[in-house]
């Protein structure tokens, strides 16, 4: 007997529909996308075609009344988020939502308590917690072969370009900030998780905009205290005038450190440096990491367990970005008791 497959609505035909999420669900024999949901439906019915997606729909409410689906995948701008998951959840459906969950922790929590009250699955897209890299490093940490963690420090720095591309990016009652959310949050997410840090209890943050730039900061760099005495420091921008990206994450220990990228432990073993750095099959890491998501969060649904990447998890992170945008707002340290 075949088993029944599981049917998902994707809502948003951009970016990162066509380049992580649908060929992800493309993966999975047991998946089908029976409707696809975008304002420009135009777009919508070609990339439908390009995936054999039978139904397309401009209008999300409609969807939602005429499909027959168990789970709605969101890819749309940030103000949509919270709107959009909350009717799928009122009407019984399952929710993946693209990060960041919401554009703020407001939005985020009502989103979550919405999910707790219909018993449906509210699942973040932090795909990078996928990756294999990510997984091993964070089996070793959290086995305490660094010790004690002390500091951490992650950062993404993107080449300067023209945001007009996607025009409610820059716009901040649309997006709900600039580079420190869209590249700070996710960073800030992964480096948290990896090193276990716990309870944040002092935040500071300042935030750049350049001249003649948009409506959100385009820079920012923060610092966040953790209860025990670790710290995380956070550095992002949209703006680096240099000839690439630069992405790093650098875990220190009392034991000894780690940095993803490249993927390097190295620990202090009988007085001497040891590179204890585990072989690892090469291969694309990004690209998979969204393969193994939808895969995980399909099994979610199927098991009615509770997913890797959480909603009440990610309305934490949130609840630390907000505070981070008070203190750049008001100069001075926030306090998170």
């Amino acid at each position: 007997m075949v088993a029944k497959k599981t049917r998902v609505a994707v809502v948003g035909a951009g970016n990162v529909a066509q380049i992580a999420h649908l060929p992800a669900y493309k993966s999975q024999a047991d998946v089908e996308v029976a409707a696809l949901v975008d304002e420009n439906v135009v777009k919508a019915r070609k990339v439908a075609e390009q995936y054999g997606i039978e139904s397309v729909y401009e209008d999300f409410t409609e969807m939602l009344e005429e499909q027959e689906v168990d789970a709605v995948d969101i890819c749309t701008p940030n103000y949509l988020h919270a709107p959009m998951a909350v009717a799928a959840l009122r009407s019984g459906h399952h929710v993946l939502c693209e990060k960041p969950l919401a554009r703020n922790a407001a939005e985020a929590r009502k989103m979550v308590d919405t999910a707790k009250k219909c018993k449906k699955t509210l699942m973040v897209a932090m795909n990078n917690r996928f990756r294999r890299d990510v997984e091993i490093l964070h089996k070793f940490i959290k086995g305490g072969e660094l010790g004690n963690v002390q500091l951490v420090k992650a950062g993404w720095r993107r080449t300067a370009q023209d945001w007009q591309e996607r025009s409610w990016f820059t716009d901040h009652k649309k997006s709900g900030g600039g580079a420190l959310l869209d590249l700070g949050l996710p960073k800030m997410d992964l480096a948290i998780w990896i090193a276990g840090l716990k309870k944040p209890t002092r935040i500071s943050c300042n935030t750049f905009r350049a001249a003649g730039g948009t409506g959100v900061e385009d820079s920012a760099c923060a610092m966040v205290n953790f209860a025990g005495g670790s710290c995380l420091i956070l550095e992002v921008t949209w703006n680096l005038l240099e000839p690439k990206d630069h992405v790093y994450l650098q875990v220190y220990g009392s034991k000894g450190a780690a940095n993803l990228y490249p993927f390097r432990i190295h620990k202090a073993l009988h007085g001497h440096l040891v590179n204890v750095t585990p072989a690892l099959e090469q291969k694309n890491y990004y690209k998979e990491s969204y393969r193994r998501e939808i895969r995980h969060f399909i099994d979610c649904i199927r098991a009615k367990r509770s997913p890797l990447t959480t909603g009440a998890e990610a309305a934490n992170v949130l609840k630390i970005l907000d505070a981070m945008y008070e203190s750049a707002s008001g100069g001075c340290e926030v306090s998170l008791t």
